[in-house]
């Protein structure tokens, strides 16, 4: 009997239909915590992290004030790379959604902490610091678009249920480890910790589309220009102005209210946090209506506008009551953004590696102008004057920010229109990718024959899901393809939790997903979901629900027929028809030079 994996599900709130939201708790929340742990230690407090060490007086470290080059280097590196790899999209999109681009971010992750020692170089301390900034900042880079796309998968509550509690753990046990775990075991701890998150995150990617041969479901922008112009404009201004109010609370955070010393502010920090967990669950809880980033935004703007007014009494009486709401309002406002990018991958299935890269690196960006606002800001060096003027400004950025933020609606119309346009042109599905496999690199007629047959027949829809199977194969791709007339045996029809497996791997289904969708392919209801399962009744609407949407669905008959018509050549069988083919084009015409054969405009991971 095999194990089971146990699951946490919150159920947050009930819709008319009689089911529930619910965010489930998964490992997300502890490989991205892990990840936060790193950034917060590694980069936004790497002076205490490397500091000098009374344990280990000989022991290499990084002089304070070089803490700053390391910051300064990582964001500006950081976001070039992020605006990078979002235009370089389609371009790379092989190697962005394989594990090799794992591989290298978590060793240049590492490789740029430890570097960090360097800045006790006599006479290139600087230059070190300025290095190993940089190759963190190539790395993270990587990293979030690696766990953008893996948060896009799952519905949008348990991306912020993940995310919430991986942010707060993450700052907490971070804060935790820079006031309590002596040098240098706090420095080779933080050199370690990518690569303890890169094995949770590992499992957690799926195999990329050209392995699982299905057209990939998260979409690009179109290539028009008008709506691609449209869509960065309503969602890039935005990102870099509220940047601006990141950096600048991310800045008073770590560089007043933490190195203050006091006992009491390090725990007022800390139950900040903890508030900030349950501000989101709260929000959600009092939603009356379906779950869309706007509707938190407006609940945790508050938060964030009495974090930024707080900054004007830091220096005065209250300031352990300004400490609080001020790391209140950075953490609310850092989890919203991250929550914010995943939910427009996840509700338009747009590409994640797009949004993330353009997204998060106007993002930091924006930090970087609004940590030297915070710095240089002031009259007369009167720090009091000087914090007030700050937030003064600060609250009207916000301000701008979120009034240009997109709301739900208006990316919907942007997306329907884009999608409208590609739907009229001629869909390119990943059977052509079968000529990309085919050693050398190059593509041939007949494997195009091959997927324009396999195309034909319904085996892959406009969203790489299935249609009927009512219409006959051409003549010359049956040529082509060896044993094309036995496509209906039943060796290659396949079992049937095979092809339950292949839908669910093929529109990114979680694993609770996994088990209800081969229920409900056998015929069962959500009763029997329930008492199988052992959930509520309306936790197993909730799941139909998410499956019937991921998959563009409608009704158990619609999901009956994409199970029964699953497509029956099973992969082995493609790639050896696709290179059978090749080999006899290749025999009777001329040799033609290496190219990238055909180029899928369609993303997913």
């Amino acid at each position: 009997m095999a194990a089971t994996k146990p699951r946490i599900t919150v159920s947050i709130k009930r819709t008319a239909d009689g089911s529930s939201l619910t965010g489930e708790l998964n490992s997300l929340s502890l490989g991205f915590g892990i990840f936060q742990v790193w950034l917060f230690m590694a980069i936004y407090n790497s002076s205490k992290m490397f500091n000098a060490s009374e344990l280990v007086p000989g022991f290499p470290f990084m002089p304070p004030e070089l803490s700053i080059y390391v910051l300064v280097s990582f964001l500006v590196v950081g976001a070039i790379c992020l605006l990078l790899i979002g235009a370089t999209n389609q371009l790379l999109l092989r190697f962005y959604v394989s594990k090799r681009a794992l591989f290298a971010a978590t060793l240049l992750c590492c490789i740029g902490t430890a570097m960090q020692y360097g800045g006790s170089a006599p006479g290139m301390g600087e230059m070190m610091a300025i290095l190993s900034g940089s190759v963190m900042g190539i790395g993270s880079s990587l990293l979030f678009a690696i766990w953008g796309t893996t948060f896009a998968r799952f519905q949008f509550a348990t991306i912020v249920l993940n995310t919430a509690i991986s942010y707060v753990v993450g700052i907490f046990i971070s804060v935790a480890c820079a006031n309590w775990v002596p040098a240098p075991i706090s420095g080779l701890v933080t050199v370690l910790l990518p690569l303890l998150s890169m094995p949770i995150l590992m499992k957690m990617i799926p195999r990329p589309y050209y392995q699982r041969h299905e057209e990939p479901i998260f979409h690009p922008l179109t290539q028009n220009r008008v709506s691609s112009s449209q869509f960065l404009a309503r969602f890039g201004f935005p990102v870099l102005v509220v940047g601006v109010t990141l950096g600048a609370l991310r800045s008073v955070c770590i560089g007043e209210v933490l190195p203050s010393g006091s006992l009491a502010v390090q725990l007022v920090f800390g139950i900040s946090c903890i508030c900030s967990l349950v501000i989101y669950i709260i929000a959600i809880s009092l939603t009356k209506r379906d779950l869309f980033w706007d509707t938190l935004f407006r609940m945790v703007m508050p938060i964030t506008m009495a974090g930024i007014a707080s900054i004007a009494i830091l220096t005065g009486s209250l300031d352990v009551l300004a400490s609080f709401f001020i790391s209140m309002g950075y953490v609310c406002l850092e989890i919203m953004l991250w929550v914010f990018f995943a939910g427009i991958a996840q509700q338009f299935r747009i590409s994640p590696v797009f949004l993330f890269g353009v997204g998060r690196g106007l993002l930091e960006l924006g930090s970087v102008v609004g940590s030297i606002m915070v710095n240089q800001i002031g009259i007369d060096g009167n720090p009091e004057l000087k914090l007030a003027q700050a937030a003064l400004v600060l609250a009207v950025i916000l301000s701008i920010g979120y009034a240009f933020l997109p709301r739900y609606r208006e990316i919907r119309s942007i997306v329907s229109n884009t999608q409208a346009h590609e739907h009229a042109e001629a869909p390119v599905h990943m059977w052509g990718a079968v000529a990309e496999t085919i050693p050398g690199g190059e593509s041939s007629q007949a494997a195009t024959r091959i997927a324009s047959a396999l195309s034909s027949t319904g085996t892959l829809g406009a969203h790489g899901g299935t249609s009927p199977l009512n219409q006959p194969v051409p003549a010359d791709a049956k040529a082509d393809v060896p044993g094309a007339e036995d496509q209906e045996t039943e060796e290659e029809k396949g079992s049937f939790r095979r092809r339950c497996d292949e839908l669910s791997e093929q529109y990114l289904l979680s694993a609770r997903e996994k088990e209800v969708l081969l229920i409900l392919a056998k015929g069962h209801n959500a009763n029997f979901i329930q008492e199988q399962l052992c959930v509520s009744k309306s936790t197993a609407k909730t799941h139909i629900n998410h499956i019937y949407k991921k998959m563009d669905i409608h009704t158990q008959q619609e999901l009956l027929k994409m199970v029964e018509d699953r497509p029956r050549l099973s992969k082995r069988k493609a790639k050896a028809a696709a290179a059978a083919a090749a080999k006899k084009e290749q025999e009777s015409a001329p040799q033609r030079p290496k190219g990238r054969g055909i180029k899928a405009d369609i993303f997913a991971e």
